[in-house]
């Protein structure tokens, strides 16, 4: 709150400072164009394609410029002190309406720019004098004071929604996701047979129930987003209930002749299909849920990538509270993709399972092993310096060297990682570490490989 009472006491100050003449033209410009720069704001906003999805509902703007005529004359024409309580509390209310709605802040700020040009122009289009000059200089840092009030507001209840959704999200993932998986099973099972009987057994005279209005239908759209990451594979089931739902709104399409057996065999096949397919991502996302629950990578069972700034960020603050050091590696399977290409992706897999499990035989308990994404990994050695992580790094390397894996009964493969290590400088940006180890990484791979180079 330090913040907003250096604000007020600013704010007081103008009302002080500002002289009549400046005030009463102030006054005569809200009188004469209030309505007139709300309406030109908002037509200006329309013109931009991030702010049309928030201004472009029925009656919209007409409501919005209403809103805005009445803040500007607070802002500008309001020069009681008394006030002052009521007009910061009105800046609050806007910065906390303007977070739940979801209207980005850069659109806002873009809008009070727009604004502060037309009150300039509008100013300043016909005489410069003095008193013209000082009522530019309190319009704007009026507004600007009011925008800061806002822009506070609008941060605290952005993060308090924020905290709200990572609860919610917390609570819908720590549900029991194998009983989960089951229902969801058994919800697309059940009206995929309730399509069949409609399509087969009655003959298509039955009411066809789209995928989308199935108990699985309306699970997926309103609770699996909270469980799930909303893209790739996650966009691909929705996707898929898309087409379903289309072929099946052809079929009873009003204007559509009688299906022929042809064509309900068609629908039929893809429905099959598209379930199908439906079912094996579900398998994938609920396996990989099972094991995030417990913060592990389900194929190395490692720390997943989702933990790691959560652990960087907290590294970092244990070390500028005690002066410790850390250190991040960046690991590196060499040549891996030959390895799926030559052998298969199962033999792939196996050669990150037993890299994973040498990782964590070669560092210690209070160390973090993460798996970064592919065939990268990431190692903090906690409470090491740059020259001790690299040591560590060399052991890590030439214990995955000296140990073949049996990928088959009759086939072992020599496996070598490069390494990239990088110390914790002090920077308070936990992806400069990354980047850092990154480029050593990118040195020792392009040096060859089988590699450790330490971060400049």
């Amino acid at each position: 709150m330090k913040t907003e009472s250096l604000i007020e006491a600013r704010w007081a100050e103008l009302m002080q400072e500002a002289s009549p003449a400046a005030k009463q033209l102030l006054v005569a410009l809200c009188e004469g164009h209030a309505h007139e720069f709300a309406t030109a704001f908002y037509t200006a906003m329309l013109q931009d394609p991030d702010a049309q999805g928030f201004l472009s509902g029925e009656g919209m703007v007409e409501r919005l410029s209403e809103t805005m005529r009445r803040w500007i004359d607070d802002i500008l024409m309001n020069w009681e002190p008394s006030a002052l309580p009521q007009l910061m509390d009105a800046q609050r209310r806007l910065g906390a309406i303007h977070a739940r709605i979801g209207i980005p802040l850069e659109l806002v700020m873009r809008g009070m720019r727009l604004l502060k040009q037309t009150i300039i122009n509008a100013l300043l289009g016909n005489a410069i004098n003095t008193d013209h000059l000082e009522a530019v200089k309190m319009a704007i840092e009026r507004i600007d004071m009011a925008l800061e009030i806002a822009a506070h507001q609008y941060y605290a209840s952005s993060e308090a929604e924020a905290r709200k959704d990572e609860a919610y999200r917390n609570y819908a993932a720590s549900a029991n996701m194998s009983v989960e998986r089951e229902r969801q099973r058994a919800a697309l099972f059940s009206w995929e047979n309730e399509l069949l009987h409609a399509l087969v057994v009655s003959s298509g005279e039955k009411a066809l129930t789209p995928i989308s209005q199935s108990g699985f239908g309306l699970w997926l759209r309103h609770k699996a987003n909270s469980i799930f990451p909303a893209d790739g594979e996650f966009l691909e089931i929705v996707e898929a209930t898309e087409r379903i739902d289309r072929d099946l709104a052809l079929l009873q399409s009003p204007d559509a002749p009688r299906a022929s057996q042809e064509e309900v065999k068609r629908v039929i096949d893809l429905v099959s299909k598209e379930t199908r397919r439906i079912r094996e991502i579900i398998e994938t996302l609920f396996e990989r849920q099972i094991n995030l629950e417990s913060g592990r990578d389900s194929l190395t069972h490692l720390l997943s990538r989702r933990f790691e700034s959560t652990v960087l960020a907290r590294e970092i603050e244990i070390s500028r509270n005690t002066g410790k050091p850390f250190a991040a590696l960046l690991l590196d399977v060499d040549h891996f993709k030959s390895v799926n290409d030559t052998y298969g992706h199962e033999a792939g897999d196996h050669v990150l399972q037993h890299v994973a499990g040498v990782f964590i035989e070669n560092v210690r308990s209070g160390d973090f092993v993460f798996r970064h994404g592919g065939e990268e990994f990431l190692i903090i050695c906690v409470e090491l310096t740059a020259q001790e992580a690299l040591s560590v790094a060399n052991k890590v390397r030439a214990a995955i060297q000296a140990e073949p894996i049996a990928i088959s009964d009759t086939t072992k493969l020599s496996v070598t990682v490069s390494i990239g290590v990088a110390g914790y400088d002090g920077h308070p940006d936990y992806q400069r570490l990354v980047a850092r180890a990154d480029r050593a990484l990118y040195e020792a791979k392009n040096g060859g490989r089988n590699k450790c180079v330490l971060a400049a």
